[in-house]
């Protein structure tokens, strides 16, 4: 893909990953936006798409230390927006940009997860997608006429929100009850599925049916867990966003994106990512729009 997008070095420099993951540039002259933007591009799509904005401001700070002026140049979440919607822009023509997303697990959760950067936590991520219009052309780029099938079958499975049991050590009830502040819920569904519940797809061996789901994990289409659920990853969260809130997934209620993980009022069904679901307990009340107590009858989305 970063083939067809025109960001040309005039000395040939191409970025090459160290062992910690980080783009290392070669360079004998000092970077320019243009560059950093290039760099900042390829990193992301070494990342198979997605990085989060930690990451990227780490890479950031490292490259804007081989401009010209560098102790002149800050390394902010501010800059580091303006420089990717630099890069959308080249982007557009070609089908694709970067989307700034929100993880549903909140930012506490995601930052446990990552490798400790002495910045702030924060839940944003930053996502390569494709803005072709219909859902069917998106998955064509990747994937065969019988594979996008089989994809779009695992997508409806998971669009139904399924009653589960409520795991006390789950990241996500462990931070909605720190939020809460009282003792968990008995009620909690969850959008993901057993792998198991794939192999009953028609016309595949469990063979070719195990391989694709090990393709879209590494695309970062899908995600498994450790007990063997897959669920929805960010870049099919994103990419095919309009289809899933049409087969009626859950947007939240402070950000208006998908949620399909976090909380849930037990009498509307309205729901919050966990970040969002904080903000609307500090900020706007204890109460759901339809008048039910969120701090007490509540569901966990896991």
């Amino acid at each position: 893909m970063s083939e067809d997008i025109e960001f040309n070095d005039p000395n040939g420099i191409s970025p090459e990953p160290n062992n910690s993951g980080t783009i290392t540039p070669e360079i004998d002259r000092s970077l320019t936006d243009h560059d950093i933007a290039r760099y900042l591009l390829q990193y992301l799509l070494d990342c198979r798409g997605i990085s989060h904005e930690n990451m990227l401001l780490v890479i950031l700070g490292k490259l804007q230390k081989h401009t010209q002026n560098p102790d002149s140049q800050i390394c902010s979440t501010d800059r580091l927006v303006e420089i990717i919607k630099g890069i959308n822009v080249k982007l557009n023509p070609l089908g694709y940009k970067i989307s700034r997303v929100g993880h549903g697990m909140g930012r506490n959760n995601v930052s446990s997860m990552l490798k400790d950067t002495g910045l702030p936590s924060s839940n944003r991520f930053y996502v390569y997608v494709n803005t072709v219009s219909s859902e069917e052309s998106k998955l064509a780029t990747r994937f065969s006429t019988r594979e996008i099938e089989f994809i779009k079958w695992c997508v409806e499975q998971m669009c139904v929100p399924k009653g589960c049991e409520v795991i006390i050590d789950c990241p996500i009830v462990t931070e909605i009850d720190r939020i809460r502040g009282d003792i968990s819920w008995n009620k909690c569904i969850t959008y993901s599925v057993e792998s198991s519940q794939f192999l009953q797809y028609k016309d595949w061996s469990p063979i070719e049916i195990e391989s694709l789901l090990f393709k879209l994990c590494g695309l970062k289409w899908f995600s498994k867990d450790e007990n063997g659920r897959i669920s929805m990853d960010l870049r099919c969260l994103v990419e095919l966003e309009e289809y899933l809130i049409a087969n009626s997934v859950s947007t939240c209620e402070n950000c208006h994106r998908l949620a399909s993980q976090g909380a849930r009022c037990m009498a509307c069904s309205r729901s919050w990512h966990v970040d969002c679901y904080q903000h609307h307990i500090t900020h706007i009340g204890t109460y759901c729009s339809c008048g039910e107590s969120i701090l007490q009858n509540g569901i966990y989305m896991i």
